[in-house]
């Protein structure tokens, strides 16, 4: 498919014009150059060229002239002169009703503009004439689906949207599988069933099986991982970090990575209640609540077509545009639906109109709905969901590993230095080498070059918190303390990096000192339960204060479940303790 770039990144496809590629009427040469420049990205060169073709052409057949207007509103539409592109295909339209090319494209002109109702009309009578057309529907059914998740949209017109765009792709999926169909009905299997236990299920199912068709598509990646995320986080954490190494890199890759690393950071060293105390334990699955919104088909604005047959739409890469990526805006209010109804149609059996039945079913409860009130990341991936009732059982406790032979119960803490800035590009670099090595689980070469990009950059917050927690993960506590320690001097307000100390000096025995990190971490972080939990921990388990650890069980509590099991730990010891 040929596509032409414009400034903001859409993809506008045009296709060989049969009537253009022989002899034909006067300006017909300077509709080919027009065209060929429309093919190899210049819009805007086309522009003047086939506005001297219409002059010339102003006496030809209204079909030839049609085909002119046509090609001058792809060149607006490929600069971004939308008012202009509009009136082309008007006009392109007015002379040859019968040239569906236009219908297409202003469908697609439309949906840009986000006028969805005349995106519909327009959209739906190119389906009509062209009904083994896959791309056409699988365009109209992103339309509803974007329509149906409009912020104002009313509930009358929300269902009704959501209905026909499954639908729209199921018929999709009767006429060609694809991964947009399967990533698009389970989407809409959410947001038609609120989200129930079995909606969610179905969801999984589908993209299960987005997965199966393209291993690399990023919506149904992303859409599985925030899925999983609270009954499976170790493979959420696998799909978010597969999600944020694809090539291109999608959109929401930085955000993905920064909440995978929350999410990596709280495997690695949460800490689950136990009885009758509530002893740090080693690191375990603890459960999470989704606060990402579910991603819908990723497509870049719709491709206008020319006459002789639709071009085939192309796997996107670089945006999402069923919904907008985190924060995640405010629920819509409902509005009164002054839209007219959409063309309706019965969909053929097909396959999709019911889960599919070759995946294997994932266990998934119910999920948060897309659209909530903004949260920070710290937040969306709160690590108090061990007091869910879906928490698994704690693992082993670890041994704490003591201070080293003929040392202090004290941590040596390092001079006070000042980083100086380095070179950050290079430590850039070296950090996305070490990013890269780890997804491979290749540690060691990881903590190498994690180590490189902080003394590239000994300013640089994130390597510093990489190496912490990659030597965590080995058990190397001496690198960990000491990469979390300059990652703190950097980023003194770093809740993770400061409970990441404090947990390892507290594996390390030196309890006083990481009481007093922690408490270093609740001045500034009040509602920080996860160090609450730590702290109550430490006080209760090495320090014997029992008073002061009840003070902070009681804080925690306040920030859990509760009626969860844990919680019932806590409230034992407490009973145990008064």
């Amino acid at each position: 498919m040929l596509t032409i770039k414009k400034r903001s990144g859409v993809a506008l496809a045009v296709l060989l014009l049969a009537t253009l590629t022989g002899c034909g009427p006067p300006g017909a040469r300077d509709l080919r150059k027009g065209e060929r420049l429309i093919q190899s990205g210049e819009p805007a060169a086309a522009i003047p060229v086939l506005n001297e073709a219409l002059q010339i052409l102003h006496d030809a057949p209204p079909a030839a002239q049609a085909n002119a207007w046509n090609l001058l509103g792809l060149a607006y539409h490929g600069t971004g002169q939308f008012d202009a592109a509009s009136r082309a295909y008007l006009q392109a339209l007015k002379l040859d009703r019968n040239l569906w090319a236009a219908d297409y494209n202003m469908g697609c002109l439309r949906l840009e503009q986000t006028n969805f109702p005349g995106a519909i009309d327009y959209l739906t009578t190119y389906t009509t004439s062209h009904p083994g057309d896959a791309n056409g529907f699988l365009l109209l059914g992103r339309t509803r689906l974007k329509f149906a998740m409009q912020r104002g949209a009313s509930e009358r017109t929300r269902q009704l949207q959501l209905d026909n765009a499954k639908l729209d792709f199921e018929y999709a999926e009767h006429l060609r599988g694809t991964a947009e169909a399967c990533n698009a009905l389970g989407l809409i299997e959410l947001q038609r069933h609120g989200q129930g236990t079995d909606a969610v299920k179905t969801a999984v199912l589908y993209f299960q099986r987005a997965l199966q068709r393209d291993p690399h598509y990023p919506p149904a990646l992303l859409n599985l991982a925030i899925i999983l995320q609270r009954t499976e986080p170790k493979a959420a954490l696998e799909k978010y970090r597969e999600y944020a190494a694809l090539q291109p890199s999608p959109p929401q890759a930085n955000e993905v990575e920064k909440l995978a690393r929350q999410l990596d950071l709280n495997l690695r060293i949460s800490i689950v209640p136990q009885h009758p105390s509530i002893t740090p334990a080693a690191p375990t699955n603890p459960s999470y609540s989704r606060q990402m919104p579910v991603v819908a088909n990723p497509a870049p604005r719709p491709a206008p077509q020319p006459v002789a047959r639709p071009a085939p739409v192309q796997r996107p890469s670089t945006s999402l545009v069923m919904s907008a990526p985190p924060p995640v805006s405010p629920p819509p209010q409902p509005v009164e639906d002054s839209q007219p109804a959409p063309v309706t149609r019965t969909a053929p059996p097909n396959e999709a109109a019911n889960p599919p039945a070759d995946v294997t079913t994932v266990e998934a409860p119910p999920a948060t709905p897309p659209q909530e009130k903004k949260r920070s990341i710290i937040k969306k991936l709160n690590p108090l969901t061990w007091f869910s009732a879906n928490s698994k059982k704690p693992e082993a406790t670890e041994t704490p590993v003591p201070p080293e032979v003929g040392g202090s119960d004290r941590y040596a803490y390092p001079l006070p230095v000042t980083p100086i800035p380095g070179d950050r590009k290079q430590a850039e670099r070296l950090n996305a080498e070490g990013r890269q090595a780890e997804h491979q689980s290749n540690r060691a070469e990881a903590m190498r070059d994690y180590h490189e990009a902080m003394q590239a950059d000994p300013t640089y917050f994130e390597p510093a918190l990489a190496l912490g927690l990659v030597a965590l993960d080995v058990k190397d506590y001496a690198t960990a303390l000491d990469a979390l320690s300059q990652a703190l001097t950097v980023q003194a307000n770093s809740a993770d990096a400061r409970y990441a100390f404090a947990w390892v000096l507290s594996k390390r025995g030196y309890h006083h000192d990481a009481a007093n990190e922690l408490v270093k971490l609740l001045s500034a972080h009040p509602q920080e339960a996860r160090a609450r939990l730590l702290l109550g921990n430490i006080y209760s388990d090495n320090l014997g204060e029992p008073k002061l650890a009840r003070e902070q069980y009681l804080k925690a509590l306040d920030s859990t479940d509760s009626q969860s099991p844990q919680a019932a730990t806590i409230r034992a010891w407490l009973d145990q303790h008064p």
